[in-house]
Formats: structure tokens, sequence, C-alpha cells
């Protein structure tokens, strides 16, 4: 590069005149970058700005709260949704369903033995058309248990009782 175009080059960048630029150079055997530093040192040439960058949360104003919503954040996580309690409940019934059979019994005789999702999908299917089936087949000495892994004492001794009211029914129906 010839010395015009060094000039031209340094005036430029500086945004100094050809004589300022000329003389630089000679003050600096035809460097460019050591122009530069001689016109920034005179005052010539505003130097660049110095631009830093941190991560630290505290120095950064946009990012002075994440500390706080992170820890929002995690003790949100630890209360319990309700979409999560509507999942752990529906898991919940879904294994007593499956785990757990109807048995309709009339005497010793097992007439029926059906896993309990299948009763409740065909109650809600025909509910009417179940309630008086079951409520007729009391009447002829049906019996109804749910058997298997749940806890179905409460429930069963409900039906026990269904079935002796209707057989109290029976009785003063005979008698009248």
């Amino acid at each position: 590069m010839d010395e015009l175009e060094k000039v031209e080059k340094l005036r430029e960048r500086a945004n100094v005149s050809y004589e300022e630029a000329k003389e630089a150079l000679e003050k600096s055997n035809g460097d460019l970058l050591d122009a530069i530093v001689y016109l920034e040192k005179q005052g010539k040439v505003n130097a660049p700005n110095q631009t830093s960058y941190s991560t630290d949360a505290d120095n950064q104003p946009k990012y002075a709260d994440v500390p706080a919503i992170v820890k929002e954040g995690e003790e949100r996580s630890n209360e319990e949704s309700v979409g999560r309690k509507i999942g752990r409940m529906l898991k919940k019934a879904g294994k007593y369903l499956s785990d757990n059979h109807l048995k309709v019994t009339r005497g010793e005789k097992t007439i029926l033995n059906i896993p309990l999702w299948v009763a409740v999908i065909a109650l809600l299917a025909a509910w009417w058309l179940l309630f008086i089936l079951i409520i007729v087949s009391l009447f002829f000495d049906y019996r109804y248990t749910i058997e298997g892994t749940g806890n179905n004492d409460e429930v069963n001794r409900v039906m026990e009782k269904a079935s002796e009211f209707t057989g109290q029914v029976k009785d003063e129906f005979k008698n009248s």
C-alpha cells in the first residue's frame, strides 16, 4: 500500500484531515495502527467505547429479579396443581376398577363375575336399564358383591343391606 492510500485510509477511519493523517503516519513510521494510537493520544480520535458483559444478576437490572422468580417457581412446583390432583385420582380410580370384580350370585352359584371397569362402563351406557334390572334381580335372591384387592367391606355391606331390605319387602308381600 503506498503512502497516499495509507493517508486516505487513516483519514477515513480517524476522521481527520490529510495533513494530520500524514503527520501521524510519519511519526509512526508508516504503521496505520500506530498512527491511530498516536491520534488518540493527541485527542483527535475518540477511543472506541468499552463494552463489558457479566453473568452476575446483581449488576444486570433486567435480571435482578431472576433469583426471586426462580425461588417462586420452586415454591409453586412443590404445590400440587389441580390437574395433577385430578390425574392422581383418575389413576387411583383406574387401578381400583381394574383390580376388582363385580360378582353376581344366586344361592351358592356364581352367575356373573366381570371386571369392575366393565360394570362401570355398562352402567354409564345404560344406567336406567341396569338400575331396574338390579332392583328386580334383588327380589329374585340375586346378590351383588365386589371382590378384589381394594377395601370393599363398606360397599359390600351396603349391597347386603339392599338384599336384606328386598327380602323383607318380599316377605311382607307374601304375608299380606
